[in-house]
């Protein structure tokens, strides 16, 4: 039963939208820094830092310095296959889709 709640903390950590939008990028990217993850998102440093922390607490992703800035990458590749699996899935399938 554990592993289930396990499991359900997982996947609603990496289901936020903006957590899941970062892991995209860093699934095709590799690795990126906050100001470029904002940058490319359109959103305030701020608010991406505090995704990253999130995920970072849930082990998805880690953090490197190097000179001055801190660099970001998920912490499995399983887990960039993951989202770029659901990814594919979405716009493959009308999986759940918002109803008019």
């Amino acid at each position: 039963m554990q592993e289930q709640f396990d499991q359900a903390r997982f996947l609603t950590c990496i289901a936020e939208p903006t957590r899941l939008q970062i892991l995209l990028l860093l699934a095709k990217d590799q690795k990126k820094c906050v100001g470029e993850i904002a940058d490319i998102l359109g959103r305030e440093q701020s608010l991406i830092s505090h995704h990253l922390a999130r995920l970072r607490k849930c082990n998805i992703v880690f953090a490197t310095r190097t000179d001055q800035k801190v660099y970001y990458a998920i912490t499995d590749s399983r887990i960039s296959e993951l989202v770029l699996i659901a990814q594919s899935l979405v716009n493959d399938r009308p999986l759940c889709k918002k109803e008019a």
